[in-house]
């Protein structure tokens, strides 16, 4: 009998393909007109020049003319390198009609009127640029981990989630925003070598912003281009690779870049040995743009826009009306920037709807804890150098460790984001703060809860915890923050941020501690400000904690506790032997992280705080175990009689077990599999390794030098 359809089932089969077809284009067709993310939550349904102004930045239109208000001018991406990170079949698809390799790009039509072998010409100058890249070959991926990355770094504030990750709130149900920004399909655009390299640095291929360069290893990059390809496999170098492009012509080279020069493609791209025109004066008659770029129908030798009507009514408004040369209160910037995606500024933008239940963080702050800061008077609130760090990325800038999606970098544009942010949300007319040296000790009570507001109630204090929630620290406002704002905030914090959880502690402007300095709201408020700039040692009311009053001693046996701990991780299992040698175990990545010799762990964070701080080791000798590329998934662990601990792991194919124990002053570790070879195995450095194999077991003992 042979397999498939008889011809009456084949025109059955037929017939209901044309039906869900039909249906499906009745759903919704693809979207031939240009996605502005900001143009389309703040202005569509509406013809408005302020929508007409994001639309004139970010279609490239002010790469041409100029006269943008937006701060950050809107670039094409770096075309160095294409032949190594771009399939050159899509590129071409794209170049002709570029809604069709990515679903509302914002990239005009430049090719209509141009013969094929044009075309051709373009396509082999585009090749031929750069030196190429020698990406590094990676040896583990992790698509699942990756999905975890991209949904809790940011990432979704833009982008559609993925069908199968459920959102930690909202109930689990996955809704999809209408403005989430499509993607091409990846695995005809580019490879995993490719997109993790630019995923490493994005700046470098988009250095706008409009893809923002968040901080990842080398590692979560991998597993994010992972996620984002659906590869699946746990070995890079299975991948595919981009198709080698053919090698060109030079007279067809050449050729090539005098189309691309006549294109004036340099307005908006960064092209080695093209330069841009100058700028088009737009002056007159605006209504001529209908006959120009905004032409209903492709005009030779312009770049054609398949805008919708509303669209081009918009620009034509903003065209035709008294064009401002700033964004004086940041709705056209942060629209364009779409840095609305994720934080509000004067009531408007944050989280959509449907993104809102994918930002995470500490719930016990509330919404503080898992959504980011708003951004109103943002350039009143912090200090210059401090502001600039925060968008160049500057270590220690990042404040709020409890948020898991992070702030992006924007290190090209950090002076003049902080320059206008700063101009335009200036407040000359804000109270200062009278300091007094002799205020001191009061604000050091007020801080306090020994009669004072209670601030160190929620809020952490340098290296002390918070007695509460783990609010952030504000141990070094005074690097951060303005006083006059700090002073406004105190007395209004709900007016800053609606739903915070930190209390009116001064309501209409009265002290609720008339003990201290009179009841003098301001003078209160200063002497805080005060003592956080020069105060010495921590306000009142932490606990008495001396050292080594909590410290556990393994005398008889193994201790083992559980702990987030730094090297290894908030699933850390730790293991203190008799005589002062010392584990750390990361139960997350199933390896042992660090051995260390001396005292073993002082408990008292870990038993009295309820902001879950990362705990250290109490010896000074610390070794910490090289990553290791192979992952395998932690199955618990069983104690011998001794005390002594053995991890229980299945690494997808086999049962594995990795036993500790000391001998003579030195650690053992004995490794037993199943079957195959013998697992990769990493050692800590600076240690003597003493290796001895037998069948299904290795023995590895560590001894200091």
């Amino acid at each position: 009998m042979k397999a498939g359809f008889s011809q009456p089932e084949k025109r059955t089969v037929a017939s209901l393909f044309l039906l869900v077809a039909g249906c499906l284009a009745l759903v919704g067709q693809a979207r031939a007109e240009p996605q502005v993310v900001g143009y389309e939550r703040f202005h569509a349904g509406k013809v408005t020049p302020e929508g007409g102004a994001v639309l004139f930045s970010e279609l490239g239109c002010a790469n041409c003319h100029g006269g943008s208000a937006v701060v950050v001018p809107r670039r094409g991406p770096n075309l160095v390198d294409l032949a190594s990170r771009v399939d050159r079949e899509w590129l071409r698809e794209f170049l002709r009609e570029p809604e069709s390799g990515r679903e509302g790009s914002p990239m005009p039509r430049m090719l209509h009127g141009l013969a094929d072998d044009e075309v051709e010409a373009v396509l082999a100058f585009l090749g031929s640029l750069g030196k190429g890249i020698q990406f590094r070959a990676d040896r583990h991926a992790n698509a699942e981990r990756g999905s975890a990355l991209y949904h809790e770094k940011g990432c979704v504030a833009c982008h559609a989630p993925t069908a199968d990750f459920q959102p930690p709130h909202g109930g689990g149900k996955i809704v999809v925003s209408p403005l989430a920004v499509a993607y091409p399909d990846w695995n005809e655009k580019t490879s995993l070598a490719a997109l993790t390299h630019f995923l490493t640095n994005p700046s470098a291929y988009r250095p706008d912003g409009r893809m923002p360069h968040f901080v990842l290893d080398r590692q979560e990059s991998i597993d994010i281009a992972s996620h984002m390809l659906d590869f699946q496999a746990s070995d890079p170098r299975e991948a595919a690779s981009v198709k080698k492009w053919p090698v060109a012509d030079p007279a067809r080279i050449v050729r090539g870049k005098e189309i691309v020069a006549r294109l004036n493609c340099a307005a908006c791209h960064a092209i080695p040995g093209v330069k841009a025109g100058g700028l088009v004066d737009l002056s007159g008659e605006a209504g001529k743009g209908r006959t120009h770029c905004l032409s209903v129908e492709p005009v030779a030798g312009l770049p054609f826009y398949p805008i919708d009507d509303e669209q081009r009514d918009s620009l034509l408004a903003w065209l035709a009306g008294e064009r401002a040369v700033e964004d004086t209160d940041g709705s056209i910037t942060l629209a364009a920037m779409n840095c609305y995606a994720c934080h509000d500024r004067d009531g408007k933008g944050g989280p959509t709807v449907e993104a809102n239940p994918y930002f995470v963080g500490d719930e016990a702050i509330g919404d503080s804890g898992r959504l980011p800061p708003p951004l109103t008077g943002i350039g009143h609130k912090l200090r210059s150098e401090w502001l600039q760090g925060v968008f160049a990325g500057k270590e220690g800038s990042r404040v709020r460790p409890y948020l898991k999606t992070e702030m992006p970098l924007y290190r090209a544009h950090a002076a003049a984001l902080t320059a206008w942010l700063q101009r335009i949300d200036a407040q000359p007319e804000a109270r200062p703060l009278t300091e007094r040296e002799s205020d001191l000790e009061a604000g050091r009570k007020l801080l306090g809860i020994h009669g004072g507001v209670n601030c160190i109630t929620c809020h952490h204090w340098g290296e002390k915890k918070s007695l509460g929630i783990g609010a952030l620290d504000i141990s070094a406002l005074d690097e951060r923050l303005r006083p006059e704002w700090f002073r406004g905030y105190l007395l209004d914090p709900a007016g800053y941020r609606a739903g915070t959880l930190m209390p009116p502690l001064w309501p209409g402007g009265q002290s609720m501690v008339p003990d201290v300095l009179g009841g003098d709201t301001e003078r209160q408020i200063a002497a805080i400000w005060h003592f956080i700039r020069k105060g010495e040692g921590p306000p009142e009311g932490f606990p008495a904690h001396a050292a080594g009053q909590y410290e556990i001693v393994p005398r008889d046996r193994p201790v083992i506790l559980r702990t987030f701990f730094e090297g290894a991780g908030s699933k850390a299992i730790l293991v203190g032997f008799p005589g002062g040698v010392s584990l750390a175990y990361d139960g997350d990545k199933s390896r042992p992280a660090l051995i260390w010799r001396g005292g073993f762990f002082d408990a008292y964070e870990t038993w009295y705080s309820r902001s879950a701080p990362f705990g250290k080791p109490l010896g000074e000798d610390v070794h910490a175990f090289a990553p290791s590329d192979d992952a395998a998934r932690f199955r618990g662990y069983r104690i011998d009689g001794e005390g002594n601990p053995t991890f229980l792991l299945h690494d997808g194919k086999r049962e594995l077990s990795e036993s500790f124990a000391v001998a003579d002053g030195r650690l053992v570790r004995v490794l037993r599999w199943t079957e195959g070879e013998a697992p990769e195995v990493t050692h800590p450095a600076g240690l003597d390794v003493m290796v001895k194999a037998t069948e299904g077991t290795l023995t590895c003992t560590y001894s200091w030098k």
